[in-house]
C-alpha cells in the first residue's frame, strides 16, 4: 500500500496518549490525513493510491483505535478521543498544517477537527473532504434499522447483507464476503460497538450551526448509498451548516467510492486539495 510504514505507541501510556497506527505514501509538502469507517481500516484506500502525486503529497492513513495497525488500542471510542488521536497523530508528524479526509463515521469525526480547530483560531486544518459522511447530529436511523446495524456487529451473514444494502445490492455476493472478512480481520468486536454508539448517538449540531465553519469543505456522496448519505440529508445538513462546502455526488458508487469507483474518487479528492494550498 505505502511506501513507507509505521506503528506506534507509547508502551508507559498507550491508554492516555497512543500514536495511532498508519500507513504513509508519498513525499510532498502538502499533508493529508485519512481515516476510515466503521467497518473497515485503513486498507480501504489501498486502490486509490497508484492514482495519487506522491510528489505533490504525502498522505497518512490512519487507523483509528481497535483497527488495523492500532487494534491493539483501547479507549472511550469517542468523537472526541479520536479527534484528540488524530491531532496528536499531526503532532508527532510534526504537520503544522494539513488537509483531512474522514469517511462515513470519521465524516463526523472531521466535523468535529473543524469545529475545534475553527473556534480555537489555529486554523491548521486546509480543508476537510467527508467521504459519505455521518453528520453532526449522528445518522438518522429508526429504530429497525439501529437494531439491524446492531446485531451485525461481528456477525459473518448480517454484515454481508449489510455491505450489500451500503453499495445499493448491485454488487456480486463476493464483495459481501470479502468486506467481512477483512473487517473481521482488522477490527476488535468491542470497539465495534463502541463507535456504534458514537456515529448513532453523537450529536454536536448546535455547536456546529453556533460556530459557523469557514473552513474548506468537500462533501462526497454515493448515489447508490443508503438514504442517510444521500445529497437530500447531506445538503440538509452539511449544506446548511458550513458556508463554505462543496457537494461531489458520484453516480455510480454507494458507501465505498474508494473501492467502487476508485479513479473518480482520487481525482475528485485531488483535484478540490490543489485548490486549498
Amino acid at each position: 500500500m505505502s511506501q513507507s510504514s509505521s506503528t506506534e505507541c507509547s508502551t508507559n501510556h498507550q491508554k492516555l496518549d497512543p500514536i495511532l497506527g498508519h500507513n504513509t505514501y508519498g513525499q510532498g509538502g502538502e499533508k493529508v490525513l485519512v481515516l476510515h469507517d466503521w467497518m473497515g481500516d485503513s486498507s480501504n484506500y489501498e486502490q486509490i493510491i497508484p492514482y495519487l502525486d506522491p510528489v505533490t503529497y504525502t498522505y497518512v492513513f490512519a487507523d483509528i483505535r481497535g483497527y488495523g495497525k492500532s487494534r491493539h488500542l483501547v479507549g472511550e471510542y469517542s468523537v472526541d478521543e479520536v479527534s484528540a488521536d488524530v491531532i496528536r497523530l499531526a503532532d508527532k508528524l510534526n504537520w503544522q498544517r494539513f488537509h483531512v479526509i474522514g469517511h462515513s463515521m470519521t465524516g463526523m469525526v472531521v466535523q468535529r477537527l473543524a469545529v475545534d480547530d475553527w473556534l480555537s483560531g489555529k486554523a491548521r486544518l486546509k480543508s476537510v473532504v467527508a467521504i459519505t459522511p455521518v453528520s453532526a447530529d449522528g445518522y438518522p436511523a429508526d429504530e429497525a434499522t439501529k437494531q439491524f446495524l446492531w446485531d451485525l456487529i461481528h456477525q459473518r451473514d448480517l454484515s454481508e447483507v449489510g455491505f450489500q444494502l451500503l453499495t445499493g445490492q448491485r454488487l456480486l455476493p463476493a464483495w459481501g464476503r470479502n468486506k467481512t472478512n477483512r473487517h473481521f480481520q482488522t477490527s476488535e468486536a468491542e470497539a465495534v460497538k463502541s463507535y456504534y454508539r458514537m456515529w448513532l448517538e453523537t450529536d454536536f449540531s448546535d455547536e456546529v450551526r453556533r460556530a459557523q465553519v469557514k473552513t474548506p469543505m468537500l462533501i462526497i456522496g454515493g448515489r447508490q448509498d443508503l438514504p442517510g448519505f444521500k445529497e437530500d440529508h447531506l445538503r440538509k445538513t452539511f449544506g446548511a451548516w458550513y458556508p463554505n462546502t462543496t457537494f461531489a455526488f458520484i453516480t455510480d458508487a454507494g458507501h465505498y467510492p474508494m473501492q467502487e469507483t476508485p479513479v473518480y474518487l482520487a481525482t475528485v479528492i485531488q483535484d478540490f486539495i490543489a485548490t486549498q494550498h
